[in-house]
């Protein structure tokens, strides 16, 4: 009888710690009212591509064995190839408020490799993507996922990321969001 109650006796205990190991902590504040703290790693949620906010990416692209960070983006309306088309920047740095309208029209920074990114032209059918540095080109049918324009508001998702085309020399995996500047 006594091995039973100690049995029991043990299992009430690992359970009691199993419990308060897998819960969030609970501290009481001055004010007498519970604060659950939770682990940074229950807190950092996978970034998902409509999550981003307007003038954000994430992702990189890699240019000859070099990977770039991209975090800005941006888009409007300029004339590419002859004819108006949408244009989106995404950058590695941000870009100074008084350059986004030109860098939009004609890609000064990035031609001079000021700043490194990837600019993109689309229309409803095709896409154009130009890597910085490295002038890299790639043109064909618009492969961006969840793309869609909405309220002055641009966002996809590029996933070219096997390099397929140029034996892995220049690849992309990107999400953005861009509000399309007038």
């Amino acid at each position: 009888m006594k091995r039973h109650l100690a049995c029991a006796l043990c299992l009430a205990v690992a359970a009691l710690l199993l419990a308060c190991s897998s819960n969030p902590t609970s501290t009481t504040n001055s004010a007498n009212q519970s604060v659950q703290s939770a682990s940074p790693s229950e807190t950092k949620q996978p970034v998902q591509p409509g999550e981003l906010q307007p003038g954000q990416a994430s992702g990189t692209y890699t240019a000859k064995g070099e990977v770039v960070e991209l975090k800005h983006a941006y888009a409007g309306r300029a004339e590419r190839f002859g004819s108006p088309s949408l244009v989106v920047l995404l950058t590695e740095k941000p870009l100074p408020p008084d350059a986004v309208a030109e860098e939009i029209k004609s890609t000064p920074l990035l031609d001079g490799e000021k700043i490194r990114g990837l600019e993109y032209v689309i229309d409803e059918n095709s896409m154009w993507v130009r890597f910085h540095p490295g002038q890299y080109q790639e043109s064909g049918s618009n492969k961006l996922k969840d793309y869609k324009v909405e309220n002055d508001v641009v966002r996809g998702f590029d996933d070219a990321a096997d390099g397929g085309l140029t034996d892995g020399k220049y690849k992309r995996s990107v999400k953005f969001v861009a509000a399309i500047q007038k």
